[in-house]
């Protein structure tokens, strides 16, 4: 329930609540990557109907409860560019994916890139998180997620890297 209210309204990411749950369960690190996940997506669609048919009455106040106006904006122009490639980072970095979520459906921005960005950002954010868990403990998880924004900010620009050499789109870098 967690992971569906942070897709969408929730300040509090995910991963401070899955640590514990998963030190508590060792071993059920897939189970419960994939049932976060999936809540997260499905969260991330409702955070879509919201900012698509209730932005005024709902979604602008909680936009301005947080002080995400600019960045809200600026959403609107990243998704100019790539609605895929900007729901995907957003899905996975530390970046407030619930602005990105809100925003899609107030842009109206097309619902099949953004669910599959979704369903990959997201599984593969938990999955890792889930992951270093069990396999290293709570602490070496807690250690990941205070490195995180370093840590993703370094694996999307080698994922960017990668996919443009691969085909061969310099533009992606930039």
């Amino acid at each position: 329930m967690i992971s569906f209210a942070e897709a969408s309204v929730f300040p509090i990411i995910t991963d401070v609540f899955l640590i514990p749950v998963l030190a508590a369960r060792a071993g059920r690190w897939v189970y419960f990557a994939l049932l976060v996940s999936v809540a997260s997506v499905l969260g991330a669609l409702f955070g879509y109907a919201l900012g698509l048919y209730v932005f005024e009455p709902v979604v602008q106040p909680i936009v301005n409860l947080y002080g995400l106006t600019d960045e809200f904006a600026y959403v609107g122009e990243l998704y100019k560019q790539s609605t895929f490639w900007s729901v995907l980072t957003a899905a996975f970095t530390p970046v407030p994916f619930k602005v990105f979520v809100l925003a899609g459906g107030f842009f109206g921005v097309p619902i099949i890139p953004f669910l599959l960005a979704s369903i990959i950002g997201r599984t593969a954010r938990y999955a890792l998180v889930a992951f270093l868990a069990d396999r290293f403990g709570p602490k070496a998880a807690e250690t990941f997620i205070d490195n995180f924004n370093f840590i993703t900010m370094v694996i999307v620009i080698l994922l960017a890297i990668v996919l443009s050499v691969a085909f061969d789109v310099p533009e992606l870098i930039f």
